[in-house]
């Protein structure tokens, strides 16, 4: 049987551009591709440029909504350094870094309210 591996995660944005700054200044990631259709546009945002990553979406007809109990984990090599850099540029830290039996993590929300963990394995 052929290997299994993700590659992304689908998050609905209300606002394409501002998303893309987001995971691109705040994070670091890269554009993969992006899909311009006539009601809307799907975009591929990655560390690297290279998925696993996030699939953006935004369409016509929908009207994103974040779930208050869901959230998308990123490993990070100096939690609190991302976290600063996410609050220099003006994006919302939820949760400041803390640690929990061998693990750091923090929680940010991207611009329409995802929440994002920042995680860190010692």
């Amino acid at each position: 049987m052929a290997d299994l591996r993700f590659d992304s995660v689908r998050l609905d944005v209300r606002d394409m551009d501002a998303a893309e700054a987001f995971y691109r200044d705040a994070l670091g990631f890269e554009r993969v591709f992006r899909y311009d259709l006539p009601d809307g546009v799907i975009q591929m945002m990655a560390p690297g440029g290279r998925p696993p990553g996030v699939e953006l979406t935004m369409l016509r007809d929908l009207t994103p909504a974040a779930s208050p109990t869901e959230h998308v984990a990123f490993l990070a090599d100096d939690v609190p350094s991302w976290v600063e850099r996410v609050r220099r540029l003006g994006y919302k830290v939820e949760r400041e870094p803390f640690s929990i039996e061998g693990e750091t993590m923090a929680f940010v929300l991207d611009p329409d309210g995802h929440r994002i963990e920042l995680k860190h394995y010692s």
